[in-house]
């Protein structure tokens, strides 16, 4: 019985949370917004492996556009938790100038029904943007359910803006949509939504 409920979590958060590669045939779409930074992408999964789409990012004044391939390297379905590292690539142009870029980076997250934590570091041709996040959920609801976590994420754009930013955020998802709403330490406010089919 414990062996059932672990996939079904596995299955389940895998499919509702912001993960860069889901289940076969899954589309996912997200809108990451911040006063200094943005993140809109659609991707499509081709296995439960292998995701590739368009990705368009806003670093201050710096915007990119590019094709993105992520793999899903590793994963750990336990009992009572998932843990997974993922690789994203991808090529494209930086600005107006259509200066060519590549762009490179590793993602890692753990969670179980109570407790999330990820790290992430994205490389681009001039600078890079690091990102760590640890949340709690304050109650173990049923899938069906909304799910409610308080989460905090640290992010640095390094050779952009150097200073740590500091988030305190809202994470809620029901079923197939996930949204986040928070406000930084320095009163920088962010939004963030994503959609699976």
């Amino acid at each position: 019985m414990k062996a059932i409920a672990a996939i079904f979590f596995a299955l389940i958060s895998f499919k509702a949370l912001a993960h860069p590669v889901m289940y076969q045939g899954g589309w996912a779409l997200n809108s990451t917004n911040m006063s200094q930074y943005s993140n809109n992408y659609a991707l499509y999964s081709f296995t439960n492996r292998f995701a590739a789409g368009f990705e368009h990012d806003r670093f201050d004044k710096i915007n990119l556009g590019i094709l993105k391939v992520n793999s899903l390297l590793w994963r750990d379905n336990g009992e009572d938790h998932q843990a997974n590292v993922y690789l994203h690539s991808g090529i494209g142009f930086q600005d107006e100038r259509k200066n060519p870029l590549v762009n490179f980076g590793l993602e890692g997250d753990w969670e179980n029904r109570t407790l999330y934590t990820s790290l992430k570091h994205m490389q681009f041709e001039n600078f890079s943007v690091s990102q760590g996040r640890v949340g709690i959920s304050p109650a173990k609801a049923p899938f069906e359910n909304l799910q409610t976590w308080f989460m905090v994420q640290a992010m640095v754009i390094h050779n952009v803006e150097d200073r740590v930013m500091i988030t305190p955020m809202l994470r809620f998802f029901y079923q197939n949509v996930l949204w986040e709403m928070g406000s930084s330490t320095r009163g920088d406010w962010m939004l963030n939504l994503m959609v699976h089919y």
